[in-house]
């Protein structure tokens, strides 16, 4: 499967625009602002919602490549879902404890990720760019969780 090569800018564009919400509320929490768990619960919820997304990307790139089995249908579509259902979960607990599993998710997404492009032999760009918002993102939580 191949993806369309014009989306490689916008892409890039927008997912590094992506990292300005992790990157300025961790910033925020350990700069000590006001309102660090009203920092944190933002934090949290932007975090739950982008992994919701990372996780459909599953179901878009499943539905579109004809070449897969049953078997690996069955995999990208479930892996599809889990990451908005422990998002949830998060948001359910206290706050460290939720950035701790979001913190968590984002390397399990991205090695999950890796394991689809590698199958459906993705453009290297996107593997890359999705490698290094992850670069980012997981350890914006995990500070964010110390800062809790």
């Amino acid at each position: 499967m191949t993806l369309n090569p014009q989306a490689r800018r916008p892409a890039r564009v927008l997912g590094l625009a992506g990292l300005i919400p992790f990157v300025g509320l961790t910033l925020a929490l350990l700069a000590g602002f006001d309102a660090p768990r009203t920092l944190a619960l933002a934090q949290l919820a932007y975090a739950a919602t982008i992994l919701s997304f990372v996780g459909a990307l599953h179901w878009g790139l499943a539905l579109a490549a004809p070449q897969l089995d049953e078997a690996a249908q069955w995999r990208a579509l479930g892996w599809g879902v889990l990451p908005a259902l422990i998002a949830w979960c998060a948001l359910l607990v206290p706050l460290p404890t939720g950035l701790w599993l979001m913190a968590a998710l984002v390397p399990a997404c991205a090695w999950m990720d890796a394991q689809l492009a590698r199958q459906l032999g993705l453009a290297p760009w996107y593997l890359r760019l999705r490698l290094l918002l992850s670069a980012v993102v997981a350890p914006c939580l995990a500070l964010s969780a110390l800062a809790v």
